[in-house]
């Protein structure tokens, strides 16, 4: 993927997309000039960067799903227990031991409580090959989510108290942008529709002036340090400081939306 350490100027493909189809639209003349085609290059390479980290992000998915067909492919080849038997040679116990006008078959019911006992060991095998499964299933599944604050009601490593309202520890309040972008930025952390970087991917991020950072990752393939997202109302995008989208980009969403019909 190229320029891996890019920052976008949106949190996903349709805001680039918005922006480039007003400039060509709106703003011919500006299209035309130098900076604009580099503003216009400059959106497709965002596009296209973040649709190579959604492919990344699906090839993860495509290899938990594929980990899970192994898995249950696994878990069907265990022979079930054959409770039937347990319960019929059960069956016989009780009635040998249940009639007082009989001696006791020693030999019998020996061999018959160990039927029983097989199939026990049999269960206890069974189900330990399923409890290995599901482990196996749960670290998958936590490895597939990483850092991200899914709604699944599971428990994390960084889950604990909050430091503030609705804030969970994990969320480094200090580095958080100012009301109301904070807010927004909290609820698609807490949604799992953002994420913040690892600190093993952090590694490869060059050092800012205000040292190591977090950075936020969008579902949608958008990245930008979490001290500089800002939330557009009028767009309904996440973008960086210092990169104020055009109030008029939200009215490009519509497929046709562009020279021959221009919106309103």
């Amino acid at each position: 993927m190229p320029d891996a350490h890019r920052i976008t100027r949106y949190s996903d493909v349709c805001g680039g997309t918005d922006e480039f189809k007003r400039i060509l639209t709106e703003e011919p003349l500006v299209a035309e000039s130098q900076a604009g085609r580099e503003t216009l290059a400059s959106l497709l390479e965002d596009g296209m960067y973040m649709l190579h980290r959604m492919s990344g992000r699906l090839a993860e998915y495509e290899a938990f799903r594929e980990e899970v067909r192994h898995l249950l492919a696994t878990l069907d080849a265990v022979v079930p227990p054959d409770m039937p038997e347990a319960e019929r040679e059960a069956s016989h116990i009780r009635e040998a031991v249940a009639r007082s006008d009989t001696c006791l078959d020693a030999r019998t019911l020996i061999h018959q409580a160990e039927e029983v006992r097989q199939v026990a060991n049999d269960m206890e095998g069974a189900l330990r090959r399923h409890q290995e499964g599901a482990i196996v299933l749960a670290r998958a599944y936590a490895t597939l989510r990483g850092q991200r604050g899914w709604p699944d009601g599971l428990s994390t490593e960084k889950a604990g108290p909050t430091l503030g309202t609705d804030i969970p520890a994990w969320i480094p309040q200090g580095w958080l942008p100012p009301a109301p972008h904070a807010e927004r930025i909290v609820d698609q952390l807490k949604s799992g529709r953002a994420s913040l970087l690892s600190e093993i991917e952090l590694d490869s991020y060059p050092v800012g002036p205000q040292g190591r950072e977090p950075i936020v990752q969008f579902e949608d393939g958008g990245v930008m340090p979490l001290r500089l997202v800002r939330w557009d109302e009028a767009v309904q995008n996440f973008h960086p400081l210092g990169q104020q989208p055009h109030p008029r980009g939200l009215k490009y969403r519509p497929r046709d939306a562009g020279p021959d019909a221009q919106p309103a």
